[in-house]
């Protein structure tokens, strides 16, 4: 509704002219993102898992990053880490699995479908990423997938019916496990038993994080879902945190270097 002390023709004069300039910025900032490939591959359970690709822009080789959503999300929730991934010299690649509603949630379907897609694209070997539920699709991807997993990235992973000590006695990639304190989001940390079978992990615990805060973008579903109570400020400085150590792990294990994991190591910093 225009205001009422304002003249109608000028409502509608500045109405068009912010559409307009909505319209014309986000043309412009369509232009500036990567091209993403879309792409189809049936799943174990003979369901359709679709794909998002983002290539960097001098496509170097080396392994692709694949990145997996939490229960009852899909890739969208994770496309800010493909970019970023993206951005840092990887193939990223984001996936909407099938496996993951309320009446169809299957862990380990999920984690074989994501060594599916690194076969079907091509690569000799991935970095599996994941959050929440999607975290322990990639712990069993990386436990299906031994030769072609490079590295693993773990964010505020949750365990379900002891899969994740069964995955994990099996990786012998370096892992990262970033986490929050524990809370009903994250199961209460159950999946640290787990952790500590790895036989390479690196944990980062995450203070004044929230569960929510380690999927990328955020959003206020899952803030109320999880009852998510940490300030802008703590929130902002968390997902900082996170997105940096994140990114910054999947590039040094992407190298193949044991010096580079050593530095990321020892550029963690604390809190």
């Amino acid at each position: 509704m225009a205001h009422p002390f304002a003249p109608p023709v000028t409502a509608s004069i500045v109405s068009r002219a912010l559409a307009a300039f909505i319209a014309l910025a986000g043309a412009a900032a369509g232009a500036a993102q990567p091209d993403v490939e879309r792409g189809v591959l049936e799943s174990v359970r003979g369901c359709d898992v679709t794909y998002q690709v983002r290539r960097p822009t001098d496509a170097a080789g080396g392994p692709v990053a694949i990145i997996a959503h939490g229960f009852m999300r899909d890739g969208s929730n994770m496309s800010g880490w493909s970019e970023a991934i993206a951005a840092a010299g990887l193939t990223a690649v984001t996936v909407d699995l099938c496996a993951s509603s309320a009446t169809e949630g299957r862990h380990a379907d999920n984690g074989a479908d994501m060594v599916a897609l690194r076969r079907a694209l091509g690569a000799h070997d991935a970095v599996y990423v994941g959050v929440s539920a999607g975290g322990l699709a990639a712990l069993i991807a990386a436990s299906l997938d031994a030769e072609g997993t490079r590295g693993v990235l773990l964010l505020d992973p949750v365990n379900a019916g002891g899969q994740a000590r069964s995955a994990a006695g099996k990786v012998r990639a370096p892992a990262a496990a970033l986490v929050a304190k524990a809370q009903a989001c994250n199961a209460w940390r159950n999946i640290d038993p787990a952790l500590h079978t790895l036989a390479d992990v690196t944990t980062v615990r995450i203070a004044r994080a929230s569960h929510c805060d380690f999927e990328w973008p955020g959003d206020t579903f899952c803030r109320v879902a999880c009852v998510a109570t940490n300030s802008r400020g703590d929130r902002e400085r968390a997902q900082s945190r996170i997105r940096r150590i994140g990114v910054d792990f999947v590039r040094a294990v992407a190298t193949g270097d044991a010096g580079a994991l050593a530095r990321w190591r020892g550029d963690i910093g604390p809190d």
